[in-house]
């Protein structure tokens, strides 16, 4: 009697949810917890949209102003198929060390922590020699492309070898800041600056386009190693996120959230690249 009498009365339904229908309730229960469920976890938080500028603004820079060249060098079906590939690879890459990251200790907060982590004190070394050469050279590439960029824009003033120098001691205190933090502004400043030329030389592009003479063509590409070879550097340039997801995910209050900042920050900026090349 007493277990019947239970069964009647218990529900484990809230009382504010209890209607005729012991399936509605149900139904009612499961869409507002769902419902609380979604609000509680949005898809990004303003601790991820911040630390998505901050690598957007480390990501989008000068290399974008080469995309079209590479469509340009080998034509539509190698540069795309090219874009495409360093995308997914430096895209998946970044993940994977978000995710490595997620399972170490504490202590493992630079690039060649998490070197020695994986590989041991081999593995710190390993990667400390192609941190350094990546320090070293990417800077050298990004020296000489503007060398010659500045002899296009002033074809009457300095040489390229000038231009290199000149541009290096602007650049050196910058480089001298220690942090992500303190060099925020200047990060910040360089995408939005890259956002706004890159504009800008879409605009005159396609208003001196048009209209297109007759007879006028896009010419074929020719294609060979050199080439090839050169569109995927540039890609590689314009990517490189790895670096910095140490630093930024250690900042991070929630860093089990970091591999959706990646995927969303990556994927807008390789379809920016896509945008600008094409």
């Amino acid at each position: 009697m007493s277990h019947q009498l239970f069964r009647n009365t218990y529900s484990p339904i809230p009382r504010l949810f209890r209607t005729n229908s012991l399936r509605g309730s149900h139904l009612r229960y499961h869409c507002q917890f769902c419902h609380a469920t979604t609000m509680s976890n949005p898809f990004l938080t303003v601790e991820d949209l911040k630390l998505s500028f901050s690598l957007f603004c480390c990501v989008y820079g000068i290399g974008t102003l080469s995309m079209p060249g590479n469509y340009a060098k080998v034509g539509y079906g190698w540069a795309t198929a090219a874009l495409v590939f360093m995308a997914a690879v430096n895209i998946y890459g970044t993940l994977c060390i978000s995710k490595v990251l997620l399972v170490a200790p504490k202590s493992v907060r630079t690039y060649s922590d998490l070197g020695e982590f994986c590989l041991g004190p081999v593995g710190r070394w390993l990667v400390l020699i192609t941190h350094m050469l990546t320090c070293i050279l990417v800077p050298i590439a990004f020296l000489v492309l503007g060398g010659i960029i500045c002899t296009i824009m002033f074809p009457d003033s300095y040489e390229a070898e000038t231009w290199i120098i000149l541009m290096g001691l602007s650049l050196l205190p910058v480089c001298l800041i220690p942090t992500l933090k303190e060099g925020a502004f200047a990060a910040a400043a360089g995408a939005l600056g890259t956002i706004i030329a890159d504009f800008v030389a879409l605009y005159l592009l396609v208003d001196n386009m048009s209209p297109i003479p007759s007879g006028v063509s896009t010419p074929s590409p020719d294609v060979n190693f050199d080439q090839i070879a050169s569109v995927f550097g540039s890609l590689a340039l314009a990517y490189g996120a790895g670096i910095v997801i140490p630093s930024l995910q250690r900042e991070h209050s929630q860093p089990e959230r970091m591999p959706r900042v990646i995927f969303f920050t990556l994927g807008m900026i390789s379809v920016l690249f896509m945008a600008v090349a094409i």
